[in-house]
């Protein structure tokens, strides 16, 4: 009874929590500018963080969205490199990016008394950035020194043969960061191409911090920005059955970094969001979670494994992400096919389910201490095209989850015959990961 008791509190306390953020929303408009507003008073500084539904997916060369953004302040028609980052050190201004396939940000951070100055130099930017070649090729070289690295680096490597090898024969195969093809395909040109392509994509400004933020309003006037339309909706098909797992050998492996999964569809994913974050919380992440009880707790096969359902609009991907010795690679991914076979037939003990939602319930408040988080799910949101009400009743909808959803999202996400399994390790993993499927040979070099 106690433990009902705690998890009804939590889900008061939380939801009311949280409703008050939702309500410190405010929608504005600025000419053909959409603007999201959360005042925060707590102190003089303030976020600006502009996004752009225009991603990696309209990339004609890959790697060029991020290559724009990354040499974004190497120079304009009146400054150099080394003069731009001296004026943004002097204001103690951050400009950071983020690019994903389908929409990019770039954030602003400084003093709000600064709002006017540093604004206006990031409008500069904008209408008059030149990619210098002689910033653009040490770039280039920077960039693909850290692909040719990646060997060494073994759970990146991972990572980045998974994307490829999951996601075959969707527009979302190529990494944003770029291949050594196509670093070597860039130029001061098509950088500025595609800025002008990105001044004319659709955006929305999100802004943090107290009221004088509503400054620049005019300042941001002269960005040069155009109007843009909303990006193309996408069908993709569901991913086909998987034969094989992929192993990709490399030198000085001393354990072996597992990764499995799968691409989902928006039709799958479609009202389903908070059972699959729930189901990812539930198989790995926290000590608690399934995942980590079957692999460390009970065999001691690996430290950590974590478990993924991220979601943007037109698409998903969900994964596993773990790793263990050489030796024990095969053992520990027929534990995690029993963990998806035991959850999917509803061998979840009622114990557990609740020690799940209240894990989730409780900890969901948390993310909404800093106001950049709060930015960044309220962008999520804004992108799925889901109501941000969603956002406030998360607790609620958690704790009204059964097990049996539980199950069910196992069965729709995980089904073992569709997921791709990659392997990075030493080549004699080849004898034992035949025993659960048979194994193809991959060379790392073909993924950089």
């Amino acid at each position: 009874m106690k433990k009902y008791l705690v998890l009804i509190s939590l889900i008061v306390s939380s939801a009311n929590a949280n409703t008050s953020f939702i309500d410190s929303v405010k929608r504005l408009t600025w000419g053909d500018l959409d603007v999201v507003w959360i005042e925060d008073e707590k102190f003089p500084r303030f976020t600006a963080s502009l996004y752009l539904e225009d991603g990696a997916l309209k990339d004609e060369t890959p790697g060029i969205t991020q290559a724009t953004f990354d040499q974004f302040t190497a120079g304009t028609i009146k400054e150099t490199q080394r003069q731009l980052a001296e004026f943004f050190d002097f204001y103690g201004a951050n400009l950071k990016n983020s690019v994903t396939h389908e929409y990019s940000v770039m954030s602003v951070q400084a003093l709000t008394r600064d709002v006017t100055p540093v604004m206006g130099k990031f409008c500069e930017i904008w209408k008059d950035a030149q990619y210098p070649e002689n910033e653009l090729r040490s770039y280039v070289s920077r960039s693909k020194s850290t692909l040719k690295n990646l060997v060494t680096s073994h759970g990146s490597l991972a990572d980045r043969v998974f994307r490829k090898i999951s996601l075959e024969n969707t527009p979302y195969v190529s990494p944003v960061e770029g291949s050594l093809a196509g670093y070597n395909q860039l130029d001061s040109a098509k950088l500025k191409k595609r800025l002008g392509q990105l001044r004319t994509a659709r955006k929305v400004l999100y802004l943090s911090g107290p009221k004088e933020v509503l400054e620049m309003k005019n300042v941001i006037s002269n960005c040069g920005w155009i109007k843009g339309e909303k990006m193309e909706e996408m069908d993709l098909k569901k991913p086909g059955l998987q034969s094989a797992i992929y192993l990709v050998p490399v030198p000085g492996a001393n354990q072996a970094q597992i990764r499995i999964g799968r691409y989902v569809t928006k039709r799958e994913v479609e009202g389903k969001n908070d059972q699959f974050q729930f189901l990812s919380s539930y198989l790995g992440g926290s000590f608690t979670s399934k995942l980590v009880q079957e692999l460390r707790v009970k065999r001691g096969l690996t430290y950590s494994a974590g478990a993924y359902v991220s979601v943007q609009k037109e698409y998903g991907r969900a994964g596993i992400t773990t790793f263990s010795k050489n030796e024990t690679a095969a053992e520990a991914i027929a534990i995690v096919r029993d963990v998806f076979q035991e959850v999917s037939q509803g061998g979840v003990t009622a114990e557990e389910f609740k020690h799940q939602q209240g894990h989730m319930i409780g900890g969901y408040a948390f993310g909404f201490e800093e106001t950049g988080a709060f930015i960044g799910q309220l962008m999520l949101y804004d992108h799925q095209q889901r109501p941000l009400k969603e956002l406030a009743e998360f607790p609620s909808r958690i704790a009204k989850l059964k097990a049996n959803d539980l199950s069910r999202a196992s069965l729709e996400v995980f089904p073992w015959e569709k997921l791709t399994i990659v392997v990075v390790g030493d080549k004699s993993l080849e004898k034992s990961l035949s025993k659960i499927r048979p194994v193809r040979i991959l060379n790392y070099q073909d993924f950089l």
